[in-house]
């Protein structure tokens, strides 16, 4: 692959993780409406069958795409928790 091929390559990439990290930051700030309703439906933070509903849902679109299955699950692990604690803090139960 050319040098010029390759930078450009990088940056579309670059791009793309822009992207990402802005629907991570959209997915994130969602969690003030989850909590709410949640509180209205005297839910707790943590849903472990929306849990597993999320890590199936992202392990079956994972297949759909040709992705490894065990790696998205991670991914989707960590913004699962990304939005527990967000909701914690929200609810002033911060573990910060």
């Amino acid at each position: 692959m050319p040098t010029g091929m390759l930078e450009t390559t990088r940056e579309k990439i670059r791009l793309i993780d822009r992207e990402i990290i802005e629907l991570i930051e959209v997915r994130t700030n969602l969690a003030g409406e989850i909590l709410s309703s949640k509180k209205e439906m005297g839910k707790p933070i943590i849903d472990e069958d929306q849990i597993q509903s999320v890590l199936d849902r992202a392990s079956g679109l994972a297949v759909e795409k040709g992705l490894d299955v065990h790696s998205v699950h991670q991914i989707f692990e960590i913004l699962i928790q990304m939005s527990i604690d967000k909701q914690n803090e929200y609810s002033g139960k911060s573990k910060y």
